[in-house]
């Protein structure tokens, strides 16, 4: 009986495995070779909340939504005083939550990050966490929605999507 179920189970095992690490592979590759590896669905516009605190002013962040409609993206609406229990989840369907991060005070470069929730090219919701008082920087605002809006990096001097704060600029352009 038991060499059955090894019979059965292994094959099981590897096929998932194996299927986990190809899928994986195959989203790295995607996102690191598309410029906008997601987008929020068409109509479907996502909510910006303020969980970080009041020290994050509603004008710094209307300015980023401002620097994203001009070329022609859209948010539902921005919460500045969302309700606790919003801010208490990791993530939400349709929202994009702002968040001050403790943990990144102990990474020297990284100012704030953004971690996407996606199915397949979806958009599904996002979480920008900043180091205390990152926000205040210039542009920085305008990059980390720029990712909750489904846009990766690119290494071209003075545009709003490089890496590296020193290098950003406030040109956009989709690069061919």
């Amino acid at each position: 009986m038991k060499s059955k179920f090894k019979v059965l189970v292994l094959p099981i095992i590897l096929a998932f495995v194996i299927g986990f690490t190809f899928g994986t592979t195959v989203k790295f590759l995607y996102e690191a070779t598309s410029f906008r590896p997601y987008a929020w669905p068409k109509n479907r516009y996502p909510i910006v909340v303020n969980c970080y605190g009041a020290d994050f002013s509603k004008l710094q962040f209307v300015r980023a939504v401002e620097y994203w409609a001009l070329r022609g993206e859209s948010i539902g609406f921005y919460e500045h005083k969302p309700p606790q229990s919003i801010c208490e989840n990791d993530w939400l369907e349709g929202f994009i939550i702002l968040k001050k991060s403790e943990e990144l005070k102990y990474h020297k470069s990284t100012l704030a990050n953004t971690k996407r929730y996606t199915s397949l090219t979806t958009m599904k919701g996002a979480v920008i966490n900043y180091k205390p008082g990152a926000h205040n920087l210039n542009l920085i605002n305008e990059h980390e929605l720029g990712h909750a809006l489904g846009f990766a990096h690119v290494e071209i001097e003075g545009h709003i999507m490089h890496p590296l704060y020193h290098m950003m600029g406030r040109d956009f352009w989709i690069p061919s």
